[in-house]
């Protein structure tokens, strides 16, 4: 059976497909590492060097606040009050915070390096828990580095470091030592003998070598006397923390590496220098097979000014030459153009700057400010994973009727899994329902002030009513206080004389009495006949008619008791027929009633229909932007409208007008036509009949 070979359409044709292995990679995982060790092993130096090379975040505490710190955050403020004040910083805090940054969009693109988990501090967590918190974070480490070293090895080189009192730099026993430089110098100058024997140069070579040795000395006695040694590097302080390592947190560690792929699992010397350590990681990682993350490239320069008004074929040939990473390797344009990708994932359309130009993946994208661009420095994939970049779908469509406007707004929201917007069915009759709740309050406030109206209309008359009333009463009583003034008047000089009379006696007998006073004295068996006589006197008492009084005070208390006025008038209510002759008025104004400004509030009803539909299309297909997904449809054309709608922010990202410019505008005639045959026809026939009519009343 002959075999029947293949044959390829465009043999010719590169199969790599580059949109794909953009994709591949957007979705892709970016590389974590975890180094464990233990204190003082070098994690932290290997650590740099990695995040250094391969473009990952090293997460740790110091760095971390100190960022915090700097960005004035709300976490940076307490942290700066409470060093201000002296107090430590808690456990909880700093690993609250390392969390934040293990799953903040900048890992989740760089992706991390750390070395400070688990710690020996068991506060806030355990060791078990602090385990579990890394193989429970979201990206998980692909890479775990173990650096073994001896305790007694550990120890000796622990011991030995000192600190620059100035600068903080750490340097080690073979860096500050004088007799260990001095030894590793003359074991070098062996090696040396013994590899070239006795060649031409040699004393040139060596006296080289001594003039380095000589600068090498003097600059370590230049720094000698700065140096310090920190309590945690005294030899019994390291011992007790290796212990402390041993004993509480390698049993844990050992477990978790077991577990893990051995092929992603490195472990190394510490007795090696950390050059040497960081060589061995990365040419361990050329051959895993894994890549590091793409880093974005600002492109400025300095020596040129971009200016916005270029064009964009200008723009991008100017900036495709800016940082070439390797020679006749520009860059080259994106599917973006010149649009914000963040704004249009957003669901903004906004043009970029072209000083806010970078470059990922080979390609230009230009940003529309520096928010905009700080987000896209810090992880770019969620604004540049498909099916971005996809148009936000905010679309006006304009057109005489039966042009197909609503024809098409439906096909478009099908195509882009939008909706349809129809101006007469959903913002006409909120405009109308809140136009006729606007009389209706009108109506009740004007009824309101009606009814109070004509209420301290009646008040008032019944008070000027009553004001005549009281002075007619007020007249009155001043009649009967002058009668009442005479009469006591007259009874007060009758009590007059017969005072003066009273007080005649009174005196009288006074002198009486003192004459049997004296006859007393002389002769006590003497009594007298006013002894006998004497009887007691009472005061003369004198009887006044005081009805006139009393009535007055009557009246006081008639007039003390009266109703208010309010109960003496009639209850005025809606039905009263002055206030339904107000009504009435009212409502042949109101009728013809609108708002003060009805653009403003069109344009508000719009937009409240616009959050509502943008609510209910946000998941219309997978990553689509925020906002959008809406088609207006029977909109009015008006100038003040459109203008109130761009104050409000209210702007489509596409206007599309229909219309028929051809023959007059015959096509859509036509169809309007035949829409309404039956009525135009009936309309006609009807025209021609008058007119036949007349022309027979006109013959006659």
């Amino acid at each position: 059976m002959a075999f029947q070979e293949k044959i390829e359409e465009h043999p010719f044709v590169d199969i790599f497909d580059e949109d794909e292995a953009e994709k591949h990679f957007m979705l892709s995982k970016p590389v974590c590492f975890v180094v464990f060790g233990k204190p003082g092993v070098g994690k932290t130096t290997l650590a740099r060097h990695i995040a250094q090379e391969w473009k990952c975040i090293r997460v740790e505490a110091l760095t971390i606040l100190e960022e915090h710190i700097a960005n004035e955050t709300e976490a940076g403020v307490m942290l700066q009050s409470m060093l201000m004040s002296g107090q430590s910083i808690p456990d909880e805090l700093v690993i609250k915070l390392m969390l934040e940054k293990l799953n903040s969009l900048e890992i989740s693109h760089f992706g991390y390096i750390i070395t400070e988990i688990p710690t020996l501090p068991q506060d806030a967590m355990t060791t078990l828990q602090q385990i579990t918190l890394i193989k429970n974070l979201d990206l998980k480490p692909d890479i775990i580095i173990n650096i073994k070293c001896p305790d007694y090895d550990l120890c000796q080189k622990v011991s030995g470091q000192r600190q620059h009192s100035t600068t903080g730099y750490i340097y080690s026993r073979e860096q500050w030592d004088p007799e260990v430089i001095e030894n590793r110098r003359k074991k070098k100058k062996e090696a040396h003998k013994e590899v070239r024997g006795e060649e031409e140069g040699e004393e040139e070579e060596e006296q080289e070598e001594e003039e380095a040795f000589i600068a090498e000395m003097q600059v370590v006695a230049e720094i000698l006397q700065h140096l310090v040694q920190r309590p945690e590097d005294y030899l019994e302080n390291i011992e007790t923390i290796v212990k402390l390592y041993k004993d509480m947190i390698l049993h844990a560690l050992e477990e978790i590496m077991a577990e893990h792929n051995p092929q992603y699992f490195i472990e190394l010397d510490g007795n090696k220098p950390p050059e040497d350590l960081f060589n061995t990681v990365i040419e361990r990682l050329k051959y895993l097979n894994l890549r590091r993350a793409a880093v974005l490239t600002k492109l400025q320069s300095a020596e040129e000014e971009l200016n916005d008004a270029m064009d964009n074929d200008e723009l991008f040939r100017t900036l495709a030459s800016y940082k070439l990473i390797a020679p006749r390797y520009r860059w080259r344009r994106s599917r973006w153009g010149r649009s914000c990708p963040v704004t249009l994932k957003e669901g903004n359309v906004y043009p970029g700057m072209a000083d806010l130009s970078v470059s990922f993946l080979g390609k230009m994208y230009c940003l529309a400010s520096e928010e905009t661009l700080k987000a896209f420095l810090l992880n770019p994939r969620p604004y540049l994973l498909p099916p971005m970049p996809a148009p936000p779908f905010k679309v006006f469509v304009f057109g005489p009727p039966s042009s197909g406007k609503t024809t098409l707004c439906n096909l478009l929201a099908e195509h882009y899994k939008g909706k349809v917007v129809d101006y007469a069915k959903l913002v006409q009759p909120r405009f109308d329902k809140a136009l006729d709740m606007l009389r209706k309050n009108t109506i009740a406030e004007a009824t309101q002030e009606a009814i109070n109206t004509v209420r301290d209309r009646l008040l008032a008359e019944a008070e000027n009513k009553k004001q005549v009333q009281k002075s007619l009463k007020d007249k009155e009583r001043e009649l009967k206080m002058k009668e009442y003034n005479k009469s006591f008047g007259e009874t007060r000089s009758s009590l007059d004389v017969e005072g003066l009379i009273l007080e005649s006696q009174r005196a009288s007998t006074v002198e009486d009495n003192e004459e049997v006073k004296m006859k007393l004295d002389s002769d006590p068996t003497v009594k007298t006949d006013q002894d006998d006589e004497r009887e007691p006197s009472e005061p003369p008492v004198i009887k006044i008619s005081l009805q006139d009084s009393q009535e007055l005070n009557l009246d006081f208390k008639k007039a003390a008791q009266e109703a208010p006025l309010e109960n003496s008038i009639e209850e005025v209510t809606a039905d009263h027929p002055e206030v339904l002759s107000v009504i009435n008025d009212l409502l042949k104004i109101t009728k013809d009633m609108n708002f003060e400004h009805p653009y403003e509030k069109y344009a508000e009803i719009l937009e409240e229909v616009l959050e509502e539909v943008v609510k209910q299309t946000k998941n219309r297909f997978s990553g689509a932007p925020k906002s959008g997904g809406w088609i207006v449809d029977n909109c009015p054309v008006t100038k003040e409208l459109w203008t109130t709608l761009v104050e409000k922010g209210i702007t489509p990202d596409l206007v599309i007008y229909l219309s028929d410019t051809e023959t007059n505008g015959k096509y859509l005639l036509n169809r309007l036509y035949l829409k309404n045959k039956a009525e135009i026809d009936a309309k006609i026939f009807e025209r021609l009949l008058d007119e036949l009519k007349k022309k027979k009343r006109e013959e006659e």
